[in-house]
């Protein structure tokens, strides 16, 4: 059985207006709590939040997962931050769109269940597919050192770097659909392609027009992000 709880400083939308500030990336976030971590003895959850909660990025989660006791397979979620990146996907589940790196499937992820059993820092990268959706994350689980009774916390800090609905590319593709998908990957523009591959700028345009139909792709951005 499993609750969430938002906290009041939970859902800052990502139209709000905030003053401008240097982002931090998540790697660097992630190496300030561990080395707060490691150096000290953390009682409260808060203390670590509290370190980097003001430095979020809108694509980064952050929560703490309350475990009634050691072992138990009940527990619950006090979400800091929320992921808030908008998409005009309108059919994504919400274990991709929201709290993704913290709840797949309903059920702890075992990196946190890892963390949690044996005292240790648990840091993943992960591809996760959902349906006929994807989305890679990387996430940090710290617990609580030592065990006590009355309770148990992990703090859970992840980012979410894509959310995609990919389609598979025919296996059937030639050489020629192959280089151009590769090159619009790099974003090369369609006289460059031509010029690479040689062939005229309007043969590429019709390769590129049967390949959209083909994956099923609205636009030459919506291609690319399917092929990779």
């Amino acid at each position: 059985m499993t609750k969430t709880v938002v906290s009041g400083h939970a859902c800052k939308h990502f139209t709000a207006h905030h003053p401008p500030m240097r982002s931090v990336s998540f790697g660097e976030l992630a190496q300030r709590l561990i080395d707060v971590w490691i150096s000290r003895e953390v009682e409260r959850p808060a203390i670590l939040s509290h370190l980097v909660g003001e430095q979020l990025s809108a694509n980064m989660a952050l929560a703490v997962i309350e475990v009634a006791d050691s072992g138990s397979t009940e527990f619950g979620v006090n979400l800091v931050r929320d992921y808030s990146i908008p998409t005009s996907y309108a059919d994504v589940p919400d274990v991709l769109k929201s709290r993704l790196p913290l709840l797949p499937g309903g059920h702890l992820h075992p990196s946190i269940q890892k963390a949690i059993a044996g005292r240790r820092p648990s840091l993943v990268s992960e591809t996760l597919r959902h349906d006929n959706m994807q989305t890679n994350f990387e996430m940090l689980s710290l617990p609580r050192k030592t065990e006590q009774s009355g309770g148990d916390w992990c703090l859970v800090f992840g980012v979410v770097n894509y959310i995609l609905r990919p389609s598979a590319i025919p296996k059937d593709l030639d050489g020629i659909d192959l280089a151009i998908l590769q090159l619009l990957r790099e974003g090369l523009q369609m006289r460059e392609i031509g010029h690479r591959v040689e062939l005229s700028p309007r043969t590429v345009e019709h390769r590129v027009e049967r390949l959209k139909a083909l994956t099923g792709a609205r636009t030459l951005h919506d291609l690319v992000a399917r092929s990779i």
